[in-house]
């Protein structure tokens, strides 16, 4: 299990002064880039061997009120599988004394650059990495069917400022999008995310959402209707 200790930023708070969709995204992407970093397989050793982990899907568990402005947070991640070129990897947010404020599971892939094939794990990775348990708990990454009925939302271009280092929109934009389509006056419990293709600089991404209950459900698509991603929201 590897730690990263924090404290909320003003730049990681919504407008109540609580830690973000957003700010939780980046924290769960920080957090097991800096194990990989520390593991002697970050950044640098990936760009060498022209690999890079992409993630396929996200459930992220809102278990309470987030943590204010000013509060120190760690946040918790390890790898519980590999099978193949497949990682599964858990996530927690906790206060220092242990409350949990997030749980999340996740599905990872690795990826070789410059063919854009899968790969299997490197002998290095898989004598760094160790396993823990899974976090118990109902969780479903399978793909998820879209609704018959959605109604587009917003359209916007990817910028420069979207962009992560594989020049693809970062994975925490594609839900800060997604949130907008969600009324500001409804809180979040669940979060599913699903990436099916990279948005790069300049295509157009079309929000469409569609509310069923509890449930608001938002596809990111290009004008030819290829689904950049999906995120679902369970919401109160």
């Amino acid at each position: 299990m590897y730690e990263l200790r924090s404290r909320v930023r003003y730049s990681e708070a919504d407008e109540r002064g609580r830690l973000s969709v957003t700010g939780i995204m980046n924290y769960l992407q920080d957090c097991c880039t800096m194990q990989a970093e520390d593991l002697g397989v970050g950044l640098s050793y990936l760009q060498e061997n022209h690999i890079g982990w992409f993630v396929t899907s996200y459930q992220i568990k809102l278990l309470d009120e987030m943590p204010m402005v000013g509060e120190m947070i760690v946040v918790k991640t390890w790898p519980y599988q590999f099978r193949g070129m497949f990682g599964y990897r858990n996530f927690t947010i906790e206060s220092e004394d242990g409350h949990v404020y997030v749980e999340s599971d996740s599905l990872w892939i690795l990826m070789n650059l410059d063919k854009l094939t899968p790969v299997r794990l490197p002998q290095k990775m898989q004598e760094v990495y160790t396993t823990d348990p899974q976090l118990a708990g109902d969780w479903n990454l399978h793909k998820r069917k879209l609704p018959e009925q959605m109604m587009e939302q917003y359209d916007f271009v990817v910028t420069k400022m979207h962009l992560d280092t594989n020049h693809h929109m970062n994975n925490a934009r594609y839900v800060e999008a997604a949130r907008e389509c969600v009324a500001p006056d409804k809180s979040v419990k669940e979060i599913y995310v699903e990436f099916r293709k990279s948005a790069v600089l300049q295509d157009q991404v079309h929000c469409w959402s569609s509310l069923q209950d509890d449930r608001s459900t938002v596809a990111l698509k290009n004008q030819e209707d290829d689904i950049f991603a999906i995120v679902e929201f369970t919401i109160n």
